[in-house]
């Protein structure tokens, strides 16, 4: 397993999800409204997150699955 992973809670990636079926990120890409959301913002290293913030749909979910663990 990597170990550079960041880690996820379950209970509030499933929380994102469920506002993202709500349509709660009104306009925003997958990749955004994660970014937002989680407040990547705040975390030094944000290289690994542009393409991240920038993705939508599969690619989005193939990133957060590529950088993050979900515990």
């Amino acid at each position: 397993m990597n170990e550079s992973l960041m880690e996820i809670e379950r209970a509030a990636y499933e929380e994102f999800e469920q506002l993202w079926h709500q349509g709660a990120f009104d306009q925003q890409r997958l990749g955004q409204a994660f970014y937002n959301h989680f407040r990547l913002h705040k975390l030094t290293n944000q290289d690994p997150l542009y393409e991240l913030y920038e993705a939508k749909g599969e690619k989005a979910l193939r990133l957060i699955s590529q950088l993050f663990t979900i515990k």
